[in-house]
């Protein structure tokens, strides 16, 4: 095992860590998704997915300053940059679709459109790069 300073991590203990962070984005990315269609298909109210939404922003906005706060090996800095990126591009569409209901609530119906269309095709730039940095992960952790 390399060697550790006194407040940085070992390459493992960062991998370990950036794993753990992207699972639990994972699993919110999925629940976001889920709300969405619930509310596109009128199975929850938007009053239902604006609590869970906003539960959903301050889960991410927890997740991204527990792993700012993290001292990864000087190789994987800008690994650790990437990942917190897209947490605040996952941040960005939960704030838009938050926007979008609203706009809906308050009958702004073309805002409401607008804001809709903007946090999908976020949430989408965010789903294809957070593929991209999970898989790197992965084989990051393949190749110790």
């Amino acid at each position: 095992m390399g060697q550790i300073s006194m407040f940085g991590m070992t390459k493992k203990q960062f991998l370990k860590r950036s794993k753990k962070v992207l699972n639990e984005t994972g699993s919110l990315l999925l629940f976001i998704r889920e709300i969405m269609d619930k509310e596109a298909s009128g199975k929850i109210s938007s009053e239902e997915s604006s609590k869970q939404i906003e539960n959903i922003r301050k889960n991410i906005e927890s997740i991204f300053f527990e792993f700012e706060k993290r001292n990864p090996p000087s190789k994987y800095v800008a690994m650790q940059l990437r990942i917190l990126r897209a947490l605040v591009n996952m941040q960005e569409a939960v704030t838009l679709y938050s926007e979008y209901l609203k706009a809906t609530k308050t009958g702004l119906e073309e805002k409401s459109m607008n804001k809709l269309k903007e946090s999908k095709e976020t949430l989408e730039e965010f789903r294809k790069e957070f593929h991209s940095i999970v898989n790197e992960v992965n084989n990051l952790q393949l190749n110790k």
